[in-house]
């Protein structure tokens, strides 16, 4: 049996036969790759990529700068309507996605950027998905054969089921198991790197080009978006946060949520295998339904799930887009894709928490407090100025009929702009977390509101009964500390007195040359007392030393007899 494309679809029945294999195809794919390579070198590949890239973004350079100076460098600004940087934004978008998987990846970071790029733009990148079209599975067999070796699985099938900018989903049978296979693209990597060295290169091209207040934010941007797109091409640390992130869930007497198995005897930094779990796509509503699924109850328990990973377990999952997310047979939850997954550090874990609990509680202060601690404020910040401005964030948002979370963001972040305000990478993720899943909830329950889903679940888990334990001891150590204070007050009273008085006293010349020899006469003391003990000491290592030592003590003994009788005189 053979594929479309004349490959034999593999299995172990067949492995006898000797026509043209898999090994063979992989080989004769490697030699035209390398005969390919041969004829471009890294650095002429590297200039004509350049010269791509600055050819699509030019002309939208040129229009935003127009933006700010009619004439490019004078002149005053120029108002753009609405529809027109709409115009533009899908243009951008779509200009993203021409250039490839780097691209994909800078517009859906950005789309979680309030503080880099207006909404429109924001919300247009939000729709920018890894629609790559999908490529011939010969190109695949490289990576297949060299790592995993095509003879683990029982049978593959050679139609992708899925795909994306970096990597193709494939269905196969491993060990009797149903499996899911993901492999990454050819040359992606070479191709990424590449992109990754232009986009350091025009990076101060961009700082200087873009408003003074950008320049903390993008130069950070760059360097995290570097390490975000490098770790999701590694496919075993991906594997290694679906087994973390599946124990965590194996606690859990409910069985929720349930995270696909890993099969690592068929997984490489290029190639992922794990179990294959069929599930119902959230937002297929009306399948859902026809399951005898409620879809608001279901989006409670996707909120959930994400609370949990994120306020408990301290990982998260960073890609909450519906594809994936499903509801298998069992009404568990079914997570997808874990390339952009990770963990917070315990200081972020604890922020977060805490954050969470400042904004439910309304608490000014306390959001200050854990901004500064997040990185997102800087500790030099007009703190009565930022709680003014929060407050009227707070009012406002109170008093709209309908918040959601990017309602919040871009409220917040929009009247910090004139702060030393910006946005840690971890942060950035939390965001990105937010504004996705509650789009996706809100397909689910139309009234889904975030803020009150965390204080459900931070009421059910007993997060807002550590919380007041915690601000309990902080009020009891704050009262043993001024009891303690107050208790001292009088002798620190006492004593300032007495230094005053000291001050204001003029002591007689010969009582102060007696205070000075009586001094004198106990430093000599000391001085004699201390050399016969060590000189006892000394005794069981050199006798020489401690001889020394006697004679150097009997000396410091006149010393003090002699002062001794000259201040009894």
């Amino acid at each position: 049996m053979h594929t479309a494309d004349g490959i034999p679809r593999h299995s172990v029945h067949r492995s006898v036969s000797k026509p043209i294999g898999y090994f063979e195809v992989g080989r004769r794919a490697r030699i035209k790759g390398r005969r390919k390579n041969s004829m471009t070198t890294p650095m002429v590949r590297f200039l004509l990529r350049l010269i791509r890239i600055l050819g699509t973004f030019i002309p939208f350079i040129l229009r935003f700068l127009r933006d700010r100076h009619r004439f490019l460098i004078v002149g005053g600004s120029r108002t753009v309507p609405r529809d027109q940087h709409e115009q533009r934004a899908r243009r951008l978008r779509e200009a993203m996605l021409n250039l490839g998987p780097t691209f994909v990846k800078i517009g859906q970071v950005l789309s979680t950027r309030p503080d880099l790029v207006p909404q429109v733009y924001a919300e247009e990148f939000a729709v920018l998905q890894d629609a790559i079209p999908a490529g011939p599975y010969r190109e695949m067999i490289p990576a297949l054969a060299e790592d995993v070796g095509y003879h683990s699985y029982d049978d593959f099938d050679p139609e992708p089921i899925a795909g994306g900018s970096l990597a193709q989903v494939y269905r196969a049978t491993y060990q009797g198991k149903q499996v899911v296979v993901k492999v990454r693209r050819p040359g992606i990597k070479d191709l990424i790197e590449t992109d990754l060295r232009i986009i350091r290169r025009l990076v101060p091209l961009a700082l200087f080009l873009a408003p003074d207040r950008f320049s903390f934010s993008l130069r950070n941007m760059a360097d995290d978006f570097e390490r975000i797109i490098l770790e999701e091409l590694d496919f075993e640390r991906e594997a290694q946060m679906m087994e973390e992130i599946r124990e965590n869930f194996a606690a859990d007497e409910n069985e929720t949520v349930t995270i696909p198995r890993v099969f690592r005897d068929v997984c490489s930094e290029r190639v992922l295998t794990m179990e294959y779990a069929e599930g119902t796509k959230v937002t297929d509503l009306e399948e859902l339904e026809a399951k005898g699924y409620d879809p608001e109850n279901v989006a409670r328990r996707v909120a959930n799930a994400y609370f949990m990973m994120g306020l408990d377990h301290g990982v998260y999952h960073g890609d909450p887009h519906p594809g994936n997310l499903a509801v298998d047979d069992d009404g568990r939850i079914v997570f997808y894709d874990f390339g952009m997954s990770g963990r917070f550090t315990p200081a972020m874990q604890a922020s977060v928490v805490n954050l969470y609990l400042a904004a439910v509680n309304r608490d000014v202060e306390s959001i200050i407090d854990e901004l500064v601690a997040l990185g997102a404020l800087d500790p030099d910040a007009d703190r009565a100025a930022v709680g003014h401005v929060l407050e009227l964030v707070i009012d406002d948002l109170e008093g709209s009929g309908d918040v959601n979370w990017q309602q919040i963001i871009d409220v917040v972040v929009g009247m910090l702009r004139e702060f030393p305000f910006r946005i840690p990478p971890d942060v950035m993720l939390v965001i990105r977390v937010g504004s996705i899943g509650e789009g996706v909830l809100r397909q689910l329950d139309p009234e889904f509101n975030i803020l009150a889903a965390a204080q459900a679940f931070l009421r059910e888990h007993g997060f807002l009964q550590r919380a007041a334990r915690m601000k309990l001891a902080e009020a009891q150590s704050d009262i043993e500390t001024s009891l303690w204070a107050l208790l001292r007050l009088p002798t620190k009273l006492d004593r300032e007195l007495d230094a005053r008085e000291q001050e204001r006293t003029v002591i007689p010349q010969e009582i102060a040359q007696s205070q000075r020899r009586q001094t004198r006469s106990i430093g000599y003391a000391i001085l004699a007392g201390g050399t016969f003990v060590a000189s006892g000491l000394a005794l069981s290592v050199s006798q020489i030393s401690a001889t020394v030592g006697v004679v150097v003590a009997l000396g410091f003994t006149i010393l003090f007899i002699h002062s001794s009788r000259h201040q009894r005189r």
